[in-house]
């Protein structure tokens, strides 16, 4: 295993712009004081380790927590050819994690002891004490772990590689679900540098895409959102036997605002989501008539809070997979999801949202996804850079849109009827 922290990884942090969470060290990797670290070893056990322990690995669930009393653990992944390289160093006074400690998908990257160490160990029971009773380490940790994973992102760091044609329909289909469930990725287009020899180095078949490769080497071609979410751990096993307090189907904001709102006061919450949260606010550029938000924001990041939020409450998510029928038995309600999965609760909030409407025109669906858009997110702009670009409606999402394409496109016209 590699001892120094990779090239990659020192390039990312070396050149972090001021935006950049790698040029926020003292957020993203904060040291705990004398004090806070008295408090929070009380929750736990302390643990002497040899050097080389591994502690975690990609792939594994519900993860402990760590934080260094002498010695220190190294971050850890693989890299294209399936070599271990170091992320990162955490020592004495800093903690390990990142935003999947909230949840039960599988984590993106391994971690070890560098040299001879000593540690408080943490289980996910009394890590979520601890977060719920200490609030001003749980504010650090909370901090530190939005930007962790929000550098990985930016970088490409612990994540998949997606392969496919740029205009491809199931290539963005891939991307946009990667995207809106803050999971991080390469996109590889054919046509750009690099990505014909990358596909050669791994035997990708060029008339199967597109592909998703993981960090293990497999290749999934043209996987369907369930499955993509399964291979890749987004989604957690739901006990067809336990009784929730509250199942809310949808996450949107209204959604995952019952989300919070329950969740917060101690009811056991589930939401079934069949893509990603946020819904169709989820795919607006900016909303500006959010309550607390003066400035505005994108609905990509106000979804991401409120599923953050949401977690950190206790509440589960159940993604990728759709609600296909509800029945009533017994005072309880059974909801049945795709692929044989079942949800039991004594109370359902429905939070459905809407559908997209669309027009009348000769073979609309047949550019559906590869020309015709229903967002005007980062990756749509991508597709719109010198090209002349016609925006539908005349409501405050057309606008938004309108405004922040124009920043892309060569051209912009609105239609209103």
């Amino acid at each position: 295993m590699t001892e120094a922290t990779s090239n990659i990884a020192q390039a990312a942090q070396s050149s972090a712009s001021p935006s950049d969470p790698y040029s926020r060290e003292q957020q993203i990797f904060p040291k705990l004081s004398d004090e806070q670290i008295d408090r929070l070893v009380s929750y736990g056990s302390m643990e002497d380790l040899p050097a080389g322990t591994i502690l975690f690995q990609r792939g594994d669930r519900r993860a402990d927590f760590f934080l260094i009393l002498e010695g220190n653990i190294e971050i850890f992944d693989l890299d294209d050819r399936g070599e271990p390289v170091v992320f990162t160093t955490h020592a004495q006074g800093q903690f390990t994690g990142e935003l999947d400690l909230f949840n039960d998908r599988q984590i993106l990257v391994g971690g070890r002891t560098g040299i001879d160490s000593r540690v408080a160990r943490l289980t996910r029971a009394q890590f979520n004490r601890m977060y719920s009773t200490e609030q001003d380490i749980g504010e650090v940790i909370m901090r530190a772990y939005i930007l962790r994973r929000t550098a990985f992102i930016l970088h490409d760091q612990a994540g998949v590689s997606v392969i496919g044609e740029p205009t491809s329909r199931e290539f963005l289909r891939i991307q946009r679900f990667l995207t809106r469930n803050g999971y991080p990725f390469a996109a590889k287009p054919m046509g750009e540098p690099g990505t014909a020899d990358y596909a050669n180095l791994h035997d990708i078949d060029l008339t199967r895409l597109p592909a998703v490769r993981t960090r293990s080497g497999a290749v999934h071609y043209s996987p369907t959102i369930a499955d993509l979410a399964d291979e890749l751990g987004l989604t957690e096993a739901v006990d067809g036997e336990h009784i929730y307090d509250l199942a809310v189907i949808g996450a949107g904001p209204a959604g995952l605002s019952a989300c919070v709102y329950a969740a917060s006061e101690n009811i056991d919450t589930i939401v079934v989501e069949a893509e990603a949260p946020g819904g169709q606010a989820g795919t607006s550029s900016k909303i500006e008539n959010y309550l607390g938000f003066p400035t505005g924001i994108s609905g990509q990041a106000l979804a991401g809070r409120a599923w953050i939020q949401g977690q950190k409450f206790g509440a589960k998510f159940s993604i990728a997979r759709a609600a296909t029928d509800i029945a009533s038995k017994d005072d309880l309600f059974e909801v049945k999801l795709q692929h044989d999965m079942n949800i039991k609760a004594r109370s359902i909030i429905l939070a459905c949202g809407a559908t997209y409407r669309s027009l009348a025109l000769p073979n609309y669906e047949k550019f559906e996804g590869q020309g015709i858009h229903y967002a005007a997110t980062g990756l749509e702009a991508q597709l719109c850079v010198n090209e002349e670009v016609a925006v539908i409606g005349g409501g405050n999402s057309a606008g938004q849109a309108a405004v922040f394409l124009s920043g892309h496109a060569s051209h912009i016209h609105v239609l209103v009827r």
